[in-house]
């Protein structure tokens, strides 16, 4: 089958990190794969498996010469199937599926409204919340739509090698009785890092060889991020934050963290979580969207309400005054995620719908 995955993020996200395993696992599996991204995409630095042909694109839709150039292409070249992740992904590929009958299956990778929806043949949510979101505001009917967890390489998350974990501690400047808790993903109020701010004050007052590691996208003259730091100014703990920005070895931080927190306001499902727990790494999460699907609390994880500090700070105390607990946890954790996020299972999972769709096309 000859998929064409279009994917318009520029920036990296989970979207971008699953599009590429995606890309790579159905080329390995003996599908012939196109990957259609904007200039600029951080997918372009990555690297692919043999095969998987990337083209660049900005998608626009007025003037047309990106539709039409797509649309020459896809049916030269035979597309079979097209499968589209991000807003401007997704209206780019309704509009060529008008334009070429070829069927699009769209992935729901966030919780909004938005019409394009019920013009592909089926959607993917990336959680059993998003799908719920899909049914009850975008009208998406359950015939066409089914929750398939987005994935990530746990391979990398479950076996890091020794020397990246000394250089990532060495990066963070970390003793030898220092306990880190890390935050993973950009720095923007719906990921909820005013929330931990909160917590800061109380937190590391009491456990004086605390750290807190931040990795991912920020802006250093946003609002936001300078009300972030004007908390630290107030408490006088800029020294005790390390801002680490983007990082391709993620999995390195994440192996040193001895807690991740995830106080998302809005998450649709929560690739952190499951990511951080793939190292082993407990998580402490917001009770939001997809999150509890991979967090259980007591079991996998601790969850707290979201937006709220107070029960944040509570539940960090908890794991740092009770390493048995973090141990548990942390390990019960990795073996859920390992078993039910498999890229291979959920990936077959994709091929269905994929032949599902087509078949649909077949006999219309």
């Amino acid at each position: 089958m000859h998929i064409l995955q279009i994917i318009s993020g520029r920036d990296l996200n989970g979207a971008l990190v699953y599009c590429r395993l995606l890309a790579n696992t159905l080329a390995e599996r003996g599908h012939r794969v196109s990957l259609l991204c904007r200039k600029g995409s951080w997918i372009l630095t990555q690297e692919f498996a043999p095969g998987v042909e990337i083209f660049e694109s900005e998608m626009k839709r007025l003037p047309t010469t990106d539709l039409r150039q797509a649309a020459r292409w896809a049916k030269s070249n035979q597309v079979d199937l097209i499968h589209t992740h991000m807003t401007r992904g997704h209206s780019f590929g309704v509009i060529l599926r008008m334009l070429t009958g070829i069927p699009v299956v769209a992935t729901a990778h966030c919780t909004s409204f938005q019409l394009h929806w019920r013009f592909n043949d089926f959607v993917i949510a990336n959680s059993t919340a998003t799908e719920a979101f899909q049914r009850r505001v975008n009208w998406v009917p359950s015939a066409k739509m089914k929750t398939i967890y987005c994935c990530s390489d746990l391979k990398r998350f479950r076996d890091v090698p020794l020397r990246q974990i000394r250089m990532a501690r060495r990066e963070l400047g970390m003793r030898d009785n220092d306990l880190v808790i890390g935050i993973v993903g950009d720095v923007t109020s719906r990921k909820g890092h005013e929330y931990l701010f909160q917590a800061l004050p109380k937190l590391m007052s009491q456990v004086p060889e605390l750290k807190l590691a931040i990795l991912g996208n920020f802006g250093r003259r946003k609002p936001y991020t300078l009300g972030l730091r004007k908390v630290l100014l107030d408490h006088n703990l800029q020294d005790r934050v390390e801002w680490l920005g983007i990082h391709n070895n993620v999995e390195s931080f994440m192996a040193i963290f001895d807690i991740t927190v995830v106080p998302s306001v809005e998450e649709p499902l929560g690739l952190v979580a499951i990511e951080s727990l793939a190292a082993g790494t407990p998580v402490v999460a917001a009770n939001t969207g997809g999150l509890p699907e991979i967090v259980q609390h007591e079991k996998t994880g601790l969850l707290v309400p979201p937006s709220d500090s107070d029960a944040l700070a509570t539940a960090i105390m908890r794991y740092i005054n009770d390493e048995e607990l973090r141990n548990r946890l942390g390990e019960a954790g990795k073996q859920y995620v390992l078993d039910r996020f498999s890229p291979e299972s959920l990936v077959s999972d994709i091929e269905s719908v994929y032949e599902q769709v087509c078949c649909r096309r077949s006999a219309a």
